[in-house]
């Protein structure tokens, strides 16, 4: 047994390595700001989103790039690609950009300078207009039309070959149907998630999956996953949620990202979707960090502005106060994660959240596992379950308390309770 335990201690030292040293500088949140001395962007903290349009014809592979005006970069990374002109998010630096769109026409699969589409212009001129992101914020309703035929048009400020590259997924737009086992959802991806979020969010961007067409007759039950997690953690609730009454939607994003960050762009998601679909009650359920999220949610924007009531809210096995391993990691000249810095016992973040109070007129409940090596009592803060209709423990650890009967039988028991069905 000693030797088994000693191979497993190994293994999760030699992954943590692994992941850690893949660190790239764009997640590296040592440096907080520009370095103004050499004008080169250090940290991805900020969201461009919008919609590209087109006036017509046959879609084609739209590629979408933030160029950089207040830091210059040898190769342009800041861009995402479409399947067609569609929504789009871009993870930037904070800084200032002008945002252009290419066609592929052609259909080599290259985008290059001459393929120059459409810009973001805030006025009639057509020139392109800046944008000015700050740390940690959200600039949407970036809008772009773009005109294939007139390619080349728009002047592009330098030479620019970027290979739309078929090993490479294109980014997916808000509320789009996938199944639970989609490889997208795989636990590699979800590493790249916590490890490397940039290259997560140029993939896959930060949006909610829904598993069937909308049905305006069942209630949306709202699943976020934790550290490192995907919706497939959700498997043993999905298959058992009442399908007749409630429909499964889950918030897929990349975990490595600063928390108020992840939070900001759910509220963006859901104000998507309610402009699609027109839902007025919502579910929301959230296991591990995911609970920090979907509380600041709740805290900082009031969805029933949005006529969107949150009736009831699950959270299982949250880490409510953080980890002193991250404050340990904090004050080492080493690469930091972004998600670190809101983790740590001594988070802002956290602190702030806490603090304020629930809305009213939603219904909460925390779960927590009595056998959970990971939240261990951080899943019992009583800031966070002083406004709580029910603190319940069940005998699970962090992670069996997403695949066990009682846990879900109870949830089970609640939302039929709270939502009538």
């Amino acid at each position: 047994m000693k030797r088994t335990a000693g191979i497993i201690c190994l293994c999760a030292i030699s992954c943590f390595a692994c992941g850690y040293l893949s660190i790239s500088r764009r997640d590296d949140a040592r440096a907080m700001q520009l370095d103004q001395s050499k004008r080169k962007a250090v940290y991805n903290a900020s969201v461009i989103m919008g919609r590209v349009s087109s006036t017509g014809g046959a879609p084609h592979a739209t590629m979408v790039l933030a160029y950089p005006l207040s830091f210059s970069e040898n190769t342009l990374i800041d861009y995402v690609i479409l399947d067609r002109p569609g929504p789009f998010m871009l993870y930037v630096p904070e800084g200032r950009y002008h945002v252009y769109s290419f066609t592929d026409v052609n259909g080599d699969r290259v985008f290059n300078e001459g393929e120059v589409s459409g810009s973001y212009s805030a006025g009639a001129g057509g020139r392109p207009a800046d944008i000015a992101v700050g740390e940690g914020s959200v600039t949407d309703d970036i809008l772009i039309t773009a005109i294939p035929s007139r390619r080349g048009t728009v002047t592009f400020p330098r030479k620019v070959r970027i290979r739309d590259d078929a090993m490479i997924p294109h980014q997916p737009g808000n509320g789009d149907i996938a199944r639970i086992y989609d490889e997208k959802f795989c636990p590699a991806n979800a590493d790249i998630g916590w490890w490397s979020p940039t290259l997560f969010m140029k993939v896959f961007g930060a949006r909610i999956y829904i598993t069937r067409a909308f049905d305006s007759g069942k209630i949306p039950v709202l699943f976020i996953h934790g550290a490192q997690g995907s919706p497939q953690n959700w498997a043993y609730f999905l298959f058992r949620l009442d399908k007749t009454g409630f429909q499964p939607w889950f918030y897929y994003y990349p975990s490595g990202i600063r928390l108020s960050l992840a939070s900001r762009l759910l509220y963006e998601a859901l104000l998507d979707l309610k402009k699609k679909y027109g839902f007025k009650t919502i579910c929301i359920v959230a296991h591990s960090m995911g609970g920090l999220i979907t509380r600041d949610l709740l805290t900082s924007y009031d969805l029933r502005k949005q006529d969107i009531t949150v009736k009831l809210y699950i959270t299982l096995a949250s880490p409510w106060t953080g980890f002193e391993s991250a404050d340990r990691a904090l004050q080492l000249p080493s690469k930091k994660l972004p998600i670190w810095y809101d983790v740590a016992s001594t988070s802002a973040f956290i602190n702030q959240t806490l603090q304020a109070r629930l809305p009213s007129s939603v219904s909460y409940y925390l779960f927590y596992g009595r056998g959970d090596s990971v939240a261990q009592g951080k899943a019992l803060d009583e800031r966070a379950y002083s406004g709580a209709k029910g603190k319940i423990g069940f005998d699970v650890d962090h992670n069996t308390i997403l695949s066990d009967r009682k846990v879900f039988s109870q949830f089970r028991a609640i939302l039929t309770r709270e939502l009538g069905r």
